[in-house]
C-alpha cells in the first residue's frame, strides 16, 4: 500500500512541478552536491482558493524508504510542505489543510516561523478584518507520528493600524495533553486568563502544563523604508518587578529590532535579535511542552518561533542593488549563543534566581553571502557564494520561473 501511495504521489508531484505558478531549481555544494526542485501552485475560484507547495530533492540527509534504488541516484525524497483550501466570506477568511506559516515584521520571527523547510502541519487559520483592525487565530497539530505524546499549538494576533504605524498583540501556547484545545482557538482572551478561569479556578479544577507566551510587535513605515520591533515574554519574575523578595525566577524573554531603507537603486537592511537563557524550554523533565516542532535535529530547523532558540544573540545586515544589469545582494550574519537545550530544563542544573544571557559553552560564528541574479523572459537565473565559519564555503545555482 505504501509503495502504491509513493507511485501515485511522485507523478502527481512531477506534474505540479511542471505546471506550478512558481517553480524553483537549486543546485549547491562544493564537497557534496545538493539538489532541490520546488513548485508552488495557487488557484482561485470565486471565494474559494487552493494553495500547494512541494518538491523533490537529494543530498539533504533525507532518504524516502520507498524510492527504488536506481531512482535514488537522482531523487532521495519528495515532500508536500503545504496543501490547503481557503474560503472568504466577507471580512472573514478561513484556511485549512497542511500549513507552513510565519508571522511577524522581521527577517526572523519570535512567535511563529517556518523553520522546517520541508514540513507543514495539519492546521486551521481563521482571519477577520474590519477597517483598521485585523485579527487571526491559528491552530497547528504538532503530533508527529511515532511520538509518545500529542502536541498542539495555538497562535493569535490582533493588529491595529494608525496610518503609518501598526501595533500588534501576539500570544501563543503549546500543550501536550490534547492535539486541539477549542478555548485557545475561539475564546478572545489571553491564554493565561483562559488557563485561570477554565482550568485552575473552575469547579472541575485540574492541573495543566501548558506553555503560554505573550508579546507583540510594532512597525512604523515612512517614505523610503520602515523600522520595527518585536517582543516575546515566556516568563517574568513579578517579585523582581515589584521589588519584593521571596521567590525569584529568571525572566525568559526574546526581542527583535530592525529596519530597512531604500535609495534610488539600492536597499539597506539590518536586524538584531536575541533570547535569554531558558526561554522556550520545558521547565519540568517529564512535561515536553518546549517550543519546538521536533525533538531532534539542529535548533535552527526545529524551533516553532525564534530560529536561533534560547541563550543567543544574532545580528544581520545586508544591501541589495543593481550592477551592470544584475541584481546583487551582499549580506553578513553574526551569531553567538550558549547552551541551547529545549528538552533539558535549566541546562541540567537548578533554576537560577536571576536572568541569564549567553551562559554555558559559548560559541560564535560569522557568515557572509553574495547573491547575483538576472531576469530573463520570466525566468530568474542566478548564483550565490556563501562563506560560514561553522559550515565552510558553499556555491550554488538557482533558477526560478514565476507565471502570471
Amino acid at each position: 500500500m505504501k509503495r502504491f501511495v509513493f507511485a501515485l504521489s511522485l507523478p502527481l508531484l512531477m506534474g505540479l512541478l511542471a505546471f506550478g505558478n512558481s517553480v524553483t531549481f537549486e543546485l549547491e555544494g562544493l564537497e557534496r552536491l545538493r539538489f532541490l526542485a520546488e513548485a508552488s501552485y495557487s488557484f482561485s475560484l470565486g471565494d474559494f482558493s487552493f494553495n500547494y507547495s512541494g518538491g523533490i530533492g537529494k543530498g539533504y540527509g533525507i532518504v524516502h524508504p520507498y524510492i527504488v534504488e536506481p531512482l535514488r541516484n537522482f531523487v532521495e525524497f519528495y515532500y508536500f510542505s503545504k496543501a490547503s483550501l481557503g474560503v472568504k466570506m466577507g471580512p472573514v477568511e478561513m484556511e485549512g489543510g497542511i500549513l507552513r506559516e510565519e508571522r511577524g515584521p522581521g527577517i526572523d520571527k519570535l512567535f511563529l516561523d517556518d523553520n522546517p523547510r520541508f514540513y507543514g502541519f495539519p492546521g486551521l487559520s481563521l482571519r477577520a478584518s474590519a477597517g483598521k483592525v485585523r485579527f487571526e487565530t491559528l491552530w497547528l497539530n504538532l503530533s508527529v507520528p511515532g511520538r509518545a505524546f500529542t502536541k498542539g499549538f495555538n497562535y493569535r494576533t490582533l493588529v491595529l493600524e494608525f496610518g503609518n504605524l501598526s501595533v500588534a498583540y501576539e500570544d501563543s501556547v503549546v500543550y501536550t495533553d490534547k492535539p486541539f484545545d477549542p478555548y485557545y482557538f475561539f475564546v478572545p482572551l489571553p491564554p493565561l486568563v483562559i488557563q485561570e478561569f477554565w482550568y485552575q479556578s473552575s469547579p472541575w479544577q485540574s492541573r495543566i502544563d501548558h506553555n503560554a507566551l505573550m508579546g507583540g510587535w510594532v512597525e512604523y513605515r515612512f517614505e523610503n523604508g520602515r523600522i520595527y520591533a518585536e517582543f516575546l515574554i515566556d516568563d517574568l519574575s513579578l517579585n523582581r518587578l515589584l521589588g519584593r523578595g521571596g521567590y525569584l525566577n529568571p525572566d525568559k524573554v526574546a526581542f527583535l529590532f530592525g529596519g530597512e531603507y531604500e535609495g534610488s537603486s539600492w536597499k539597506l537592511y539590518a536586524e538584531v535579535s536575541g533570547a535569554s537563557a531558558y526561554t522556550f524550554q520545558r521547565t519540568h523533565p517529564d512535561v515536553p511542552y518546549e517550543y519546538t516542532y521536533f525533538d531532534e535535529g539542529p535548533i535552527e530547523e526545529r524551533m516553532i518561533g525564534y530560529k536561533y532558540g534560547e541563550n543567543s544573540l544574532s545580528f544581520k545586515v545586508g544591501v541589495e542593488t543593481e550592477l551592470m544589469g544584475l541584481n546583487l545582494r551582499l549580506s553578513y550574519h553574526y551569531l553567538i549563543h550558549g547552551d541551547r537545550t529545549p528538552e533539558v530544563p535549566w541546562h541540567g542544573g537548578d533554576m537560577p534566581p536571576d536572568t541569564k544571557w549567553l551562559v554555558g559553552n559559548v560559541e560564535q560564528g560569522h557568515g557572509f553571502r553574495v547573491d547575483v541574479s538576472k531576469s530573463l523572459k520570466g525566468w530568474r537565473v542566478g548564483g550565490f557564494f556563501e562563506a560560514n565559519s561553522r559550515t565552510g564555503m558553499t556555491v550554488g545555482v538557482v533558477m526560478s520561473l514565476a507565471l502570471p
